[in-house]
């Protein structure tokens, strides 16, 4: 007589794979949010970086070379146009070709390029005088790298602000241009979860005006 032993099914039960599936979903529907922020503030911080750095070739060429580089947005990477959402040239401002003018924040075409960015993402940046608020077009630095209008010297304050496609402040990030040439990274001073915009107030003093807007 042969002894016979029955096997139990080795998989799942429908039930299991019922509530197996509802976990995965739960779970899933927990860490999409912060997978979506992590993206997000990860794009941020590399469009920073990538100003940061065309901002800091121009600073460095203008020295070396002894010539006014200008950054200007750009949406074609060949001339100053568009806005800085669309990118960036960086040229040697020295007017050279026909009609040139030196100095001027406009990329005659025989002006040497030496760094151009087209971005085709979906941040927002946004360029600033931080005195008036006004917009601005073309950022240039002198032959000691030092931020120039018309290759003079200028203290002017510039502001750069990054925010993402949905304006969520406590995402924006920026970058300060005081008049030295030296870029400055935004921080959060007064733990609100937002940036500040620092700047030196009336007395030489470093002043929190106010915090980074994505309006």
């Amino acid at each position: 007589m042969v002894n016979r032993t029955n096997k139990k099914n080795a998989g799942f039960t429908l039930l299991e794979l019922l509530v197996a599936m509802a976990m995965l979903a739960i779970l899933a529907g927990v860490a999409a949010p912060s997978f979506s922020s992590y993206l997000r503030t990860n794009g941020i911080f590399s469009h920073r970086q990538d100003i940061n750095s065309a901002m800091m070739v121009a600073r460095t060429e203008a020295v070396n070379r002894n010539r006014t580089m200008t950054i200007c947005s750009s949406a074609t990477g060949t001339d100053c146009s568009g806005d800085w959402e669309s990118g960036w040239i960086v040229f040697q401002d020295d007017g050279t070709g026909s009609g040139g003018v030196a100095r001027d924040g406009i990329h005659n075409g025989d002006e040497e390029i030496i760094n151009a960015y087209v971005y085709q993402g979906s941040n927002q940046i946004a360029v600033t005088n931080a005195d008036d608020n006004s917009a601005i077009d073309f950022l240039s630095f002198n032959e000691q790298g030092r931020s120039a209008i018309n290759g003079q010297q200028t203290n002017r304050r510039v502001l750069i602000t990054i925010c993402d496609r949905e304006n969520d402040e406590s995402l924006a990030r920026g970058l300060l241009l005081i008049g030295t040439g030296r870029l400055i990274r935004t921080r959060d001073n007064d733990n609100d979860g937002v940036h500040e915009s620092r700047f030196s107030d009336g007395d030489g003093n470093l002043a929190v005006d106010s915090s980074l807007s994505c309006s």
